[in-house]
């Protein structure tokens, strides 16, 4: 990371993880689980204390999302974070725009210690080091062994403080491969209600899943691909002929290829599908197209081809220049197109290594990744001493593509154990999950509820207003204030944004507002004589203040004062165009927004200038 004269330490994201921000919402976390069961239940106490004191070893993740104009970036963290009893379901939304919050949690709940991350922060090898350091911590300190720092030092300091850009790096010009953007068939089913999620694992025997891969002549993660694709084929296509394939996005680790060992994200992500043309395909045909297609997609240099078409697209002087608005519609869209290409994700980290002194003391670790609208359905997998295990999240009411896919393993004389959360019903809960009561869910219902009835008495004044019309637009001032009410609702108190973001927002929906209301009465000028220029001093003063409460983190507000200065010019131009007929406010206005500008450009001294060369990289 970068030191800037205040402390404060900064750094670009790596080349995947600038898309993660972008896309990022509750409805597509982005947030990933890696779990430890231990062989006894959890001390939180033990555990706070083991992670305050690993955690300053790994750089990466002492970090909070930052905005700047082109591009967002990483800014050194300096709280520590807070373990949680696991109350949640797994690999819910991490919000990366609140500036106060870690881009991982830290939770147990019995005999299991959980690790989610948001994936802008690493990968899962990553995340498996860093779990991996925090249990060994937590296991000395459990021992009372007085080993110190020994636990974290055996992950070793080279790699935890290792961020840099492998794909950087490793880039060179070649022949670029670009995603595929043909549709894939997509899983349909009823939903859970609210944000329930439905986790599903499968304790399954490593020597018995070895010998059905040799028998074979393939690997566990072609065996298990293959039988995804097979149980899909079975259970929702009935075994027919199909317009649409079945893509399975398979994540693939980059540092075995590179020799890297980056804490950042280093991985990139294959397309395995099968087109189901027949109803005679056999699940050796199925198995003969994934192994073929891994063949040819997973060798180094396919992996230099994506490489070179996600880093070349960076380096292009007019998509690096563009403004990170732009940036965000462009890359949602994207996305969002490439994203059609994929059933849904199976991501297999492979066996965890514990070090023989622990490994005694941990009885299993788990991989969760978080479902999305398009992909309702996720798979994950790693392995453990001598069980893979293998977990489906789902937010459908049943079960069928998983009991189809553990099935099919029986039928070829591999053990399978199950284990759920206890969501849709009961079958297979062992009690490892909380039993979950949503209150804030509640909130969320009862504030649609709100949004839905601002609506329909908006219609019905509106109706109103025409029905009756005798010159005067007396709705438009009614519908106003209500959308300024759910504007204040959705941004203020149901979302986690800074107090100077929500400040900006409301500037700007005051501003409309204020002319709203004059036009609608007939229009006298003073909303934009008066209620604009008013607002922005408004706006202005309650950043100033939000500087001299927080002095510590004054740079989190700075790019605010830009942009509210930036926003007094706004009475200016509307005299210039004679819209406006009042100016001393106006001018008043400006005066104090450059002044108090300049005042914190002088007391920030060099300050300013590396916060400009963070906000404004490219």
């Amino acid at each position: 990371m970068k030191r800037s004269p205040q402390g404060e330490r900064w750094r670009r994201l790596d080349n995947t993880a600038k898309l993660f921000p972008v896309i990022a919402s509750e409805n597509l976390s982005n947030v990933f689980r890696i779990s430890a069961t231990l062989k006894e239940e959890v001390d939180p106490g033990t555990l706070q204390r083991a992670l305050e004191e690993i955690l300053p070893q790994f750089e990466g993740f002492s970090v909070r999302l930052r905005r700047g104009f082109f591009w967002y970036y990483f800014e050194h963290n300096k709280r520590m974070p807070v373990i949680e009893r696991e109350t949640t379901y797994p690999c819910k939304y991490i919000d990366p725009h609140s500036s106060q919050l870690f881009l991982f949690r830290v939770s147990y709940f019995d005999r299991r210690i959980n690790l989610e991350v948001f994936h802008a922060v690493t990968d899962g090898l990553g995340a498996v080091n860093f779990l991996k350091a925090l249990v060994y911590r937590y296991l000395d300190l459990k021992r009372n062994s007085g080993t110190g720092h020994k636990a974290s030092q055996k992950i070793s300091s080279d790699v935890s403080m290792n961020v840099e850009d492998s794909y950087v790096r490793h880039y060179k010009k070649t022949a670029r491969r670009k995603y595929s953007s043909r549709k894939a068939y997509h899983l349909t089913g009823e939903p859970l209600p609210l944000d329930e999620e439905n986790i599903l694992h499968g304790y399954v025997a490593l020597r018995e899943l070895k010998e059905a891969g040799k028998r074979y002549g393939v690997s566990i993660t072609r065996f298990l691909t293959a039988s995804l694709i097979w149980a899909i084929y079975q259970e929702y296509l009935g075994g027919k002929p199909w317009g649409e394939s079945i893509g399975i996005s398979i994540p693939i680790n980059l540092r075995s290829f590179f020799g890297s060992e980056t804490m950042a994200n280093f991985f990139a992500v294959t397309l395995i599908d099968f087109l189901s043309s027949s109803e005679e395909h056999t699940f050796e045909e199925v198995l003969k197209t994934v192994s073929s297609q891994m063949d040819l997609k997973i060798t180094k240099e396919k992996m230099e081809e994506t490489i070179s078409y996600n880093v070349s697209n960076e380096k292009k002087w007019y998509l690096r220049a563009t403004p990170l608005f732009i940036k965000w519609c462009v890359l949602n869209l994207i996305f969002r197109k490439n994203d059609k290409a994929y059933t849904m994700t199976l991501s297999n980290i492979g066996p965890v290594q514990i070090d023989e002194e622990y490994a005694g003391e941990i009885e299993r670790f788990y991989l969760m990744i978080g479902v999305s609208r398009r992909q309702p359905v996720k798979c994950s997998v790693c392995a453990y001493k001598d069980e893979v295990i293998v977990t489906f999240t789902s937010v459908f009411q049943d079960t069928r593509l998983q009991d189809r896919f553990f099935g099919f393993l029986k039928e070829k004389g591999i053990p399978v154990k199950l284990e759920s959360n206890g969501v849709p019903d009961k079958r297979d809960d062992r009690g490892m999950y909380p039993q979950i009561r949503y209150d804030q869910e509640r909130l969320k219902k009862l504030v649609n509820v709100f949004y839905g009835l601002m609506i329909f008495i908006s219609a019905v004044l509106g109706f109103i207003n025409y029905a009756t019309y005798t010159g005067s637009l007396w709705s438009v001032i009614a519908i106003g204030l209500m959308a300024y009410a759910v504007l204040t609702v959705r941004y203020s108190f149901m979302r986690h944004s800074n107090l100077a973001g929500k400040i900006l927002l409301q500037t700007a929906a005051a501003e409309f507002l204020w002319v709203a209301i004059d036009h609608s009465s007939g229009y006298s000028g003073w909303s934009v004589n008066y209620g604009i220029p008013s607002t922005i001093l408004f706006a202005d003063l309650a950043v100033v203040f939000l500087i001299l409460v927080n002095r510590m983190n004054w740079q989190s507000y700075f790019m605010y004062q830009i942009a509210i200065t930036v926003f007094s010019f706004i009475p200016l131009i509307l005299w210039a165009a004679g819209l406006l007929t009042r100016l001393p406010l106006a001018l008043i206005t400006v005066i104090v927004t450059v002044f108090i500008l300049a005042v914190t450009i002088v007391l920030g001294d060099r300050s300013v200038k590396t916060e400009l060369k963070r906000r404004f990289h490219v």
